[in-house]
């Protein structure tokens, strides 16, 4: 566990490098790669890490802390061991099996003092039913009724969000334009939950917004806007320059992002398709019949 901690300290773990995988697509990173990334974008959560690591093995050293020591240093462990083993690090499955081994080990060679401590209620818990008078005795019982609605309301309230807020359509994925099509301007498209959409186009701009879908008639139509920080900024300091008062706050905005938006020929996107679906592709045709073929995936699809 010493040696792991210092491993965070001095960045030999979580620290893939920054300029070998730049350029490289999410998609292909292997479980370690994520892994990796995903703990190493924090430096303070990587020290904490490291602390609860020197922490638990400074506490299995003594025997009066080997307890405590044994559930902090399992309550990472099985994580760790969790992850080798469905991110698929490999190199990483031996040693952590053969720790988490020697965890339970420690765990259940002194199981019947931690199950005394943790699982059994002392004298003066077990007559607190004896001493609620009788009329109201039967409120002591309702926590077994209260209990499992708590966790059905829990459940219900989470699910109505979901469909309420993660709504897919039959369009539902990532789909590129091959080939790329100038006229449209689009490169890639976005579709997301509930009708939302990421549009990138052939300049590497995005434009954000809602498609409006009829899967009945086959229509899809969608008005996208760009948005980037480097747009904001240059309205933000175009407003500060210009001193614009409160009442004409949004026209100014509203022009100054029109006139980037022409500078940059990042003007919004509206089009409108009949589209069908065949297989891995979806056909968009305009009014002229022109087909635009937009291909995804089965991994992005799904």
């Amino acid at each position: 566990m010493f040696s792991y901690a210092f491993a965070k300290i001095l960045k030999t773990q979580f620290n893939l490098g920054f300029s070998s995988t730049i350029d490289e697509n999410v998609n292909s990173f292997n479980g370690l790669m994520l892994t990796w990334h995903y703990y190493g974008y924090s430096r303070t959560y990587g020290l904490i890490i490291a602390g609860v690591q020197i922490a638990s093995a400074l506490l299995l050293l003594f025997r009066k802390t080997e307890r405590i020591g044994v559930l902090l240093f399992l309550s990472f462990m099985v994580n760790i061991l969790l992850i080798n083993y469905f991110y698929e690090i490999d190199g990483a499955k031996p040693m952590s099996i053969q720790l988490t081994i020697m965890g339970l080990f420690l765990l259940f060679s002194d199981w019947k003092a931690l199950t005394n401590y943790f699982l059994k209620s002392t004298s003066k818990e077990s007559i607190i039913p004896e001493l609620i008078p009788a009329k109201i005795k039967i409120l002591y019982w309702l926590k077994f009724l209260i209990i499992p609605c708590m966790i059905l309301y829990g459940y219900i309230h989470i699910n109505n969000l979901k469909e309420e807020y993660m709504v897919k359509n039959e369009l539902f994925g990532v789909w590129e334009i091959t080939p790329r099509n100038t006229k449209t301007k689009i490169d890639k498209l976005y579709i997301e939950f509930n009708n939302r959409v990421k549009v990138r186009d052939t300049s590497d701009n995005f434009y954000y917004g809602k498609i409006e879908l009829d899967d009945k008639s086959k229509k899809l139509k969608f008005k996208v806007k760009h948005y980037s920080d480097r747009a904001y900024n240059f309205i933000q300091d175009s407003l500060k320059k210009l001193n614009v008062k409160e009442e004409n706050l949004k026209e100014t905005k509203g022009n100054i992002r029109e006139f980037y938006n022409n500078k940059n020929n990042t003007l919004p996107i509206e089009l409108n398709f009949k589209y069908e679906l065949k297989n891995d592709s979806l056909i968009l045709l305009t009014e002229k019949r022109k087909n635009t073929y937009l291909n995804i995936t089965d991994k992005y699809k799904n």
